[in-house]
């Protein structure tokens, strides 16, 4: 899965059903948890008595209606002997469950929770032995874009499928755990105009007795847990992937087809590469690439049937841009990953969830830069690193790996999953060396192939691979598992001493008084792979070392009494932040172009911001030091130089600071607008266009300039009465931009577009400027929009970016969720409610204090609502802080620079 939000938590609730005795005439209804209180959480997981070893599933499906049906039968092994075994269903109407053994039918009573958990039992105990499992259900259509849900598009139905984590149980009663992994057979009866697609090829198709319906069966899946079948329904239309190692399709709906050439250009050579670093072909029979028109997760590694947004797979070629084309290559490139990391080898529990996605989100880097170098791509990503890193930082930080009791709770930190466990991954690689890493990993999937595996498995793996030609044997896992197993980060420390050696020392990263209400995070101790890159007046020189103490003494290679500098980020690896005295961090800030890579400057950016937050830096030195690298030749350090700018404007520009601040963003970066131009050029840089557009939104927003935004506006009356004549990268920006100044009649022309979007790559573009109107009239208006206007669920919060970008906007929004809530909640996809409480997150107490109030009131807190409501307050405190603390020599700073300028 590649998300579409930062982290995700599912909603776990429930209330108890009364139990049933099940016969053909019976109708239970097994509760939909979404709709339903809170409950416990104990007793959760299936056990491991009884177990399917095989499953089939029939489904008739007909998008057009308000609901399916559909009958499951399931091949079981009773491993020891017992009265009582449980399976997943939710929502359903369970019209016949029956069990039957070697001896013919058993009475069987259930009883379902709402948790999706039904318990079965038996009038007598079952024998170790096979038995078959029948059930036939009718269950309605989702509509928020979970389990298998029914959307339109242009006036036709579709029926598409999303499993993970545990809503495969919302279509059809399983076992739906990560560590049940079997075989399934999908039948499906669907109108005999509409294409049927799900993980294997069809084995056989047939028109259905009757006329009007056709029934499609196909092959046999491999082993593969519940959370990883899809299916989808409906007029959909097909186009070839040529260049692959099996059949491929992109699978659109009717009239998608004419979008989707990129999508099968950018396929092969990502695969291709793939087979290659894991030594072994592609491990499914056929690859479909499914674009359905909602789907919030982003995309979703199905084996054989992945399915994305349709925003993100088709691309018009006539004005797809550059970012446009790096987001399809990325994303494609880490759910292709998925099917070795995840489809092959899948975690035993969610608690290894990291081992999907931290791997998947590495690979997807290292392919991406390998096939599409141009992009420069595991560099680009690092700013989303270092926003991790940031919320690392708090008391309310939790692990990469940590228990989890229920699936409900498994998404709840996935920007952790993926930025902190790749980035782990990445810096442990560079330890070992790439070879080394590989053959561990490969390792790993061969072992583990078609079953389920842990963190200890992929560490024994690992420590094999490394010998003792690093470290003594199980070192490497040992040392992988302080990063993955506890929260945190790590401040390393940079002592000169005499003799021309250095002391490094490690400490719990905080910022001072972190958490509020004298809440502080407990020390740590970690195993750093820490490299090392100095400069002792001859020449530069490296050294990597494991810090595996509170502090070791180093001695650096070559003449280290001459020692100008050290950098203790080789290739800005670390997963750590750093500190070394004031005047050799002035050193390496003069001299970043010269003696510091491209990485290097950008993470060396990251952990100024970082010092900033902790105290260990001030304000003003903060705002000189950082503002010579807009001036750097590189568009990634240019726009990671904006991005940690944007990252403390909050706490450092109140409002009596705005246009002393604005005069900073335009004398910093004008000059780097006029040095790329504003329009494209021929031949220059592929990440320019995407600094052009981030120098004009900053400097048009933030910086005030009236020059810029006028600029903005004129694009856009240039790109509404001509939309093929202006890049699509400049015609997003100055919609944007037009918009701040914009009055009603542009905010109608806006909507109008919006409605009648011809691509969904327009679509994403007229509701995002929607968000940017700054007249509060104009933002009540688009909040009212978002509730009655033809916005899909996962629409809904795409213009709250917009409007939340001033403290004002955002109490507004956030007055607005308090009082719409319900309607907000009747239209979200259920794993989105807990983030509702980030609409109190900013740098306002007032906003924290209501939000506190509010979502914890009942019936507005959900599973997961407390973590966020933590995150906020950890957030929201460290902003006050850093504002109280910094602001005066922030202003006297912005005072002196703009003086007589």
């Amino acid at each position: 899965m590649r998300a579409a939000v930062l982290s995700l938590s599912l909603l776990l609730a429930g209330s108890p059903a009364g139990p049933r005795t099940a016969h053909a005439a019976d109708a239970a209804t097994v509760a939909n948890a979404s709709d339903v209180a809170n409950a416990g959480e104990a007793d959760v997981r299936l056990g491991e008595d009884v177990l399917p070893t095989f499953e089939a599933i029939r489904l008739r499906v007909d998008p057009g209606q308000k609901e399916y049906s559909g009958t499951v039968a399931v091949d079981l092994e009773a491993r020891r002997p017992t009265d009582t075994f449980r399976f997943h269903a939710r929502g359903q109407k369970l019209a016949r469950v029956a069990l039957s053994g070697k001896g013919g039918d058993l009475p069987l009573r259930y009883e379902a929770d709402g948790r999706g958990l039904v318990t079965a039992r038996t009038s007598r105990p079952l024998s170790p032995g096979s038995y078959r499992l029948e059930i036939a259900f009718t269950q309605a259509f989702n509509t928020r874009a979970v389990g298998l849900y029914r959307t339109e598009k242009e006036g036709r139905s579709y029926a598409f499928s999303q499993f993970e984590a545990n809503d495969a149980r919302r279509a059809f009663p399983c076992w739906d755990e990560p560590g049940v992994k079997i075989p399934y057979q999908l039948t499906a009866e669907v109108p005999a105009g509409h294409l049927a697609v799900s993980n294997t090829p069809v084995e056989k198709e047939a028109e259905s007795p009757g006329g009007g319906w056709k029934t499609v069966v196909f092959k046999r899946t491999p082993r593969l847990p519940a959370y990883l079948l899809a299916f989808a329904s409906g007029p959909l239309e097909v186009t070839p992937i040529p260049g692959l190692s099996v059949p491929g399709r992109i699978v659109t709906v009717h009239g998608g087809g004419r979008l989707a050439g990129i999508a099968a250009q950018t396929v092969p050579p990502i695969l291709a590469a793939l087979e290659r670093w894991f030594g072994q072909p592609y491990p499914f029979e056929k690859l479909d690439l499914i674009a359905a028109p909602e789907f919030w997760p982003g995309a979703m590694e199905n084996p054989g049937a992945i399915v994305f947004a349709d925003s993100v797979l088709l691309l018009d070629p006539a004005v797809a841009t550059g970012s446009n084309r790096l987001r399809l290559a990325h994303i494609t490139a880490h759910e292709l990953a998925h099917q070795w990391f995840g489809d092959l080898v899948t975690m035993a529990w969610w608690d290894d969830l990291w081992l999907n996605e931290s791997f998947a989100d590495w690979m997807g880097d290292k392919v991406t830069d390998q096939v599409f170098p141009q992009w420069k791509y595991r560099t680009s990503v690092l700013t989303e690193i270092e926003e991790v890193m940031e919320q690392d930082a708090l008391p309310s930080a939790g692990a990469v790996r940590r228990p989890v009791a229920s699936a409900d709770h498994v998404l709840e930190s996935v920007g952790t999953l993926y930025d902190k466990g790749k980035s782990v991954l990445g810096m442990f690689e560079l330890f070992l060396g790439p070879d080394t890493f590989r053959r561990g990993v490969n390792d790993y999937l061969r072992e583990h192939a078609w079953g389920n595996a842990t963190a200890r498995d992929l560490w024994s793996a690992l420590d094999r691979a490394a010998g003792h030609d690093l470290v003594a044997n199980g070192a490497i896992g040992a040392a992988m598992a302080t990063f993955v197993d506890q929260p945190g980060i790590p401040l390393v420390r940079v002592e000169p001493l005499p003799g021309g050696r250095i002391a490094l020392s490690q400490e719990r990263f905080a910022n001072p008084g972190m958490g509020g209400g004298g809440t502080t995070a407990p020390p740590l101790l970690w195993k750093i792979p820490v490299g090392l890159k100095y400069d002792d007046g001859k020449g530069v020189g490296t050294k990597t070392v494991l810090l595996d103490s509170a502090r070791q003494v180093v001695t650096l290679p070559g003449d280290p009494a001459a020692l100008t500098w050290v950098l203790p980020d080789l290739g800005g690896a670390g997963y750590y932040r750093w500190r070394v005295p004031e005047e050799m961090l002035a050193r390496l800030a003069a001299g970043a172009p010269a003696h510091l890579d491209l990485r290097e400057r950008i993470a060396f950016l990251g952990n100024l911001k970082a010092l900033l937050g902790a105290g260990l830096l001030h304000g003003d030195t903060f705002l000189a030091t950082a503002a010579p690298f807009a001036a750097d030749p590189e568009p990634l350090v240019v726009l990671a130089l904006i991005d940690q700018l944007d990252g403390v404007r909050a706490a450092l520009v109140p409002a009596s600071q705005v246009e002393p601040f604005a005069g900073y963003v335009r004398r910093t970066f004008r000059p780097a607008l006029d040095h790329i131009g504003r329009e494209p050029r021929p031949g220059e840089e592929p990440n320019a266009p995407i600094l052009r557009t981030r120098l004009l939104t900053w400097l048009g927003e933030v910086g005030r300039d009236s020059e810029v935004i006028h600029y903005g506006e004129a694009l856009t009356r240039r790109y509404l009465a001509a939309p093929a004549s202006l890049d699509a990268d400049l015609a997003t920006t100055a919609l944007n931009l037009a918009a701040l100044h914009g009055d009603h009649a542009l905010f109608e022309e806006y909507r109008k577009h919006f409605e009648n979007a011809a691509t969904p790559a327009e679509h994403n573009r007229y509701l995002r400027a929607l968000g940017h109107f700054r007249d509060p009239a104009i933002q009540q208006e688009v909040l009212r929009y978002s509730l009655t206007g033809p916005l899909r669920p996962s629409d809904f919060l795409q213009t709250a970016g917009g409007i939340r970008a001033t403290e004002q906007g955002a109490d507004r929004f956030f007055a607005w969720t308090r009082e719409h809530y319900d309607e907000i909640v009747r239209r979200l996809p259920p794993v989105l409610l807990p983030f509702l409480a980030q609409m109190a997150s900013g740098c306002s107490a007032e906003r924290l204090k209501q939000g506190q109030r509010f979502f914890s009131a009942p019936g507005h807190s959900v599973t997961g609502t407390a973590h966020q409501l933590a995150n906020v307050a950890d957030q929201v405190h460290d902003c006050l802080r850093l504002r109280e603390r910094e602001g005066a020599a922030v202003a006297a700073y912005l005072e002196r620079s703009g003086a007589g300028r």
